[in-house]
């Protein structure tokens, strides 16, 4: 059998685009029904939403790609009032943030953030830092105030946030005043943080 290293890269490539590799399409998926309600019903019944017709068209919308179908997954688990029988609804609510925060998305990756660090006497985890970081990197002010409180409080390694000092050296990356109480806050010598 002839490999890939035999083949010379023009003739491999127009093997390639002839059809030869499979390609990867993504499905076709039908709109959700315009203003399809996810109800607190079933979740009280100890039915997961997604379990719903709105909750599973939202879900697959979600799992293909759909960031804002994710984070209304999230956020419905984020509002729902009570508690759920036999749901984790911090796992849910997680799963559907991550999965917008792993696309880009600042908005969930500051809600899966807050979700994850959950323990202040700790070090902050490694996956809610990067979460962190992305949200800043959004926009979103919350997660640089944030981000300086931790750093004050000697929850994050000097080593963990060197991407980020870096990238906050860039002028015109966010709001000047934003930017610089960040950088004011990740430069505040020890003394000048008791007085905060």
């Amino acid at each position: 059998m002839i490999g890939p290293k035999a083949l010379s890269p023009v003739l491999l490539a127009i093997l390639c685009l002839s059809g030869c590799a499979p390609s990867a399409k993504s499905p076709v998926l039908a709109a959700c029904p315009t203003g399809a309600i996810l109800s607190a019903d079933a979740p009280r019944r100890g039915i997961p939403v997604e379990q719903t017709p709105a909750g599973k068209c939202l879900a697959d919308h979600a799992e293909a790609g759909d960031i804002a179908a994710a984070l209304r997954l999230g956020d419905f688990y984020l509002a729902v009032p009570g508690t759920l029988p036999l749901i984790d609804r911090k796992g849910h609510e997680l799963h559907w943030f991550r999965l917008a925060a792993d696309r880009g998305n600042a908005t969930g990756a500051w809600q899966a953030a807050q979700l994850i660090d959950n323990d202040r006497d700790r070090q902050v985890p490694n996956d809610a830092l990067a979460y962190i970081i992305v949200a800043i990197k959004g926009g979103i002010p919350e997660a640089g105030d944030y981000v300086v409180d931790q750093w004050q409080d000697g929850r994050i390694d000097p080593g963990k946030i060197w991407a980020l000092r870096r990238w906050l050296d860039q002028p015109g990356i966010l709001p000047a005043d934003q930017r610089a109480a960040i950088i004011a806050g990740l430069n505040a010598p020890p003394d000048d943080l008791l007085y905060e």
